[in-house]
């Protein structure tokens, strides 16, 4: 009993040391206090139901030989942005039951004018969703604009992680209005100015554009660049239902719309059918919409790489509101066409 006495004091000192530096680690890593979230979790399970991973935090491992991460999944933050609303909306204008059967952006008469594809996971995750969605749908606008011309325009969806944070959001979560507020208001660059580094950087002159000089690998031979190209959104506003999302996709391109997210973590393909309560918590890019055998759906654009879906895009049964896909969509009009 003498000897067992030590070992069961330092496991006690151990365990506590280990619960310690596990909130330590997770407070400074997400901003989130674990012991919060243990309230959170005692006061839903005494009201009878248990916690939302909507609004948690959850442990997940993703390959037995790894350790266990702390994964956030909650990315849509309504930052309460203003609209810009200076023009009719296409749903004002457009006769609504004569609009196409289908219609998407990547093949129209031939011709595509979606923008490249992003990942908003690497090269760390980042809750960027919103960001990506709202300048996905941009620049495939400015790409019509252009008539499919020469040269793509990539905005810096890093700069709106440095600079838009009052206004849009960050890491843990934003608004795609709020990209094009600040865009309205400040004008943005584009992504040979600024890489995606998937983090929350200070807003400098040096991390809205710079330029690298040899040596190889060293940052302090990088400077801030004054003169670069930046692109303004002229107006932005929201759209929501069935009918008004198309006339606003078919005549002025795709949308950013806040959804659940909870089913696309399975997705593998085809049309995803789906009419359970819902939340929101993931931005995704609405390029079009479709049939197949009398089952409508939409053409959205994911932003988690080229590998998820079917090419980082998906399907989902439309005119249902299927994960609270047509109640809050954002839209932006590019000012300059280039």
């Amino acid at each position: 009993m003498k000897h067992s006495q030590p070992r069961v004091v330092a496991g006690v000192v151990g365990g506590v040391a280990l619960l310690w530096l596990l909130m330590f680690s997770l407070d400074g890593i997400t901003g989130k206090s674990l012991s919060a979230w243990m309230a959170n979790c005692v006061k839903s399970w005494a009201g009878g139901a248990a916690p939302s991973l909507a609004s948690s935090w959850f442990v997940t491992t993703l390959d037995p030989r790894s350790r266990p991460v702390m994964t956030r999944i909650n990315e849509y933050k309504d930052m309460q942005v203003e609209t810009k609303v200076l023009s009719k909306q296409p749903h004002e204008y457009l006769k609504l039951s004569d609009l196409p059967k289908a219609w998407d952006w990547r093949n129209v008469n031939g011709t595509s004018y979606a923008t490249r594809d992003l990942n908003q996971h690497i090269p760390v995750y980042c809750g960027s969703c919103w960001a990506h969605a709202a300048l996905s749908s941009l620049a495939d606008r400015h790409k019509m604009l252009r008539k499919a011309q020469w040269p793509d325009i990539q905005y810096s969806v890093q700069v709106i992680l440095n600079c838009a944070t009052d206004i849009a959001g960050s890491c843990h979560g934003g608004d795609p209005l709020g990209v094009f507020k600040f865009m309205h208001e400040h004008g943005l660059p584009e992504e040979t100015c600024q890489l995606y580094r998937a983090r929350d950087d200070e807003c400098t002159p040096i991390n809205v554009c710079r330029n690298c000089v040899p040596p190889v690998g060293n940052i302090e031979s990088c400077t801030a660049i004054s003169d670069y190209p930046i692109h303004f959104v002229g107006e932005y506003g929201k759209v929501s239902g069935e009918l008004n999302m198309m006339a606003e996709i078919y005549e002025r391109g795709p949308i950013a719309c806040s959804i659940d997210s909870t089913l696309l973590h399975s997705y593998t393909g085809g049309i995803l059918v789906n009419t359970d309560p819902a939340h929101h918590d993931h931005v995704v890019s609405v390029s079009g919409w479709g049939e197949e055998n009398g089952l409508k759906y939409w053409i959205i654009r994911n932003s988690w790489g080229t590998y998820w879906g079917e090419s980082g895009w998906f399907r989902l049964i439309r005119g249902v509101d299927s994960l609270n896909i047509e109640e809050n969509c954002a839209w932006g009009v590019p000012k300059d066409a280039g």
